[in-house]
This record gives C-alpha cells, sequence and structure tokens, in this order.
C-alpha cells in the first residue's frame, strides 16, 4: 500500500508536456521496432521536448543527448528515406571488433565526462548522465545504420534511466523508459527475425 501511495504522488507532479513528449517517444519506439521512417517524426518532437525540461532539472547530458537527437533525426529521415524500400529498412550485424572498440570508446567517454561533470557543474548524477548520453549516441548512430545491437545497448541504458529519472521525480518519464526497456527486447525479437528471414 505504501508503494501505491509513493507512486500516486509522484504521477501527482507530472506535466502536459511531459505527457506529449512520453507519447511522441512511445510512438517512435514502437515504429522504430519495425524500421519505418516515420519513427524520426515522432522523435524528433519528443527530443525538441526533452531539451526544454532536462535543462530544467539540471541533466546537462540528457540536454546534449536530446539535442543530438533532434539532428540525428533530420539525418535518420534523409537516410531512410534514400533506401529503395523507405517503409521497413534492411537489418544487419555490426563487426564485433568494431562493437567492441566503440563500446571500450563509450566507457573511456563515460568516465571522462562523468568526472568533469562531477568537478565542474552542479549536475545531477553525473555518471550515471554521463553513460546513459554516450550510450544513447552509440545506440542511436546503429539504429540510423540499421545494426541489430542498437537494441542490446538500448536495453541496458533504458533500464538505467528508469532509475534515473524516479529519483528525479519525473515519473511519466521513468514509466516511458520502462515502457522503452521493454520496447528494446521486442525491437530486438523483430529486427533479428527480419535478419534471418
Amino acid at each position: 500500500m505504501e508503494i501505491f501511495t509513493a507512486f500516486s504522488e509522484a504521477f501527482s507532479h507530472w506535466s502536459n508536456l511531459e505527457l506529449i513528449a512520453v507519447i511522441s517517444a512511445v510512438i517512435y519506439l514502437i515504429l522504430a521496432t519495425y524500421g519505418n521512417r516515420w519513427c524520426f517524426l515522432f522523435g524528433l518532437i519528443s527530443s525538441g521536448i526533452y531539451v526544454h525540461i532536462t535543462f530544467n532539472i539540471k541533466l546537462y547530458f540528457d540536454l546534449l543527448i536530446n539535442l543530438y537527437y533532434v539532428f540525428i533525426s533530420v539525418y535518420g529521415w534523409i537516410l531512410w528515406s534514400k533506401q529503395k524500400n523507405n517503409t521497413h529498412i534492411p537489418t544487419q550485424r555490426i563487426a564485433k571488433k568494431t562493437l567492441f572498440l566503440i563500446l571500450l570508446a563509450g566507457s573511456v567517454c563515460t568516465l571522462l565526462l562523468g568526472a568533469i561533470a562531477n568537478h565542474f557543474s552542479d549536475a545531477s548524477l553525473p555518471y550515471l548522465d554521463a553513460f546513459t548520453t554516450t550510450f544513447s549516441v552509440i545506440a542511436t548512430w546503429m539504429i540510423v545504420k540499421q545494426y541489430i545491437e542498437n537494441w542490446l545497448i538500448w536495453i541496458i541504458v533504458d533500464a538505467i534511466a528508469v532509475g534515473m529519472y524516479w529519483h528525479k521525480a519525473l515519473p511519466l518519464t521513468a514509466l516511458l523508459f520502462l515502457l522503452y526497456t521493454i520496447l528494446a527486447i521486442y525491437g530486438y525479437s523483430q529486427w533479428k527475425n527480419r535478419l534471418l528471414s
């Protein structure tokens, strides 16, 4: 009962702006799991709103990642539009050596950004914020390139983001990332089926 009460109180603080961002983000992810280029339009809407939200709650790396998402939404739309079949995009695997180097670089970048934010700003949760930002950049690039492994990175990033946003009193966004985690698992399954077909 106490958990239900705490959950209800947390949800009393959500805003209409956050709700629009969440709905747009869910539509984005559902379309992305099917490899549909229209996902980028909803990604653009959601990311634009989250630029404003993350600035106000001092998650500066999340602010940067959402600015990146705005850019990548336009880039992804253009790139996926060049495909012959621009409704469902083909899937591929990334080379293991390339993936290892990307993950290594992402880990180093996370530690550096976290340390900088921790010592030179009033950033909240600097290392977690740096991790989710760095690996979101990597996973977003991988989704645009149609690498199936993007979903595995998203599963980890989204699960961590659930706790981070709940801690920052953004319950709808925390719920969004819980849904993201589930949809990332589904997205991996969908892309794997397309890869094998």
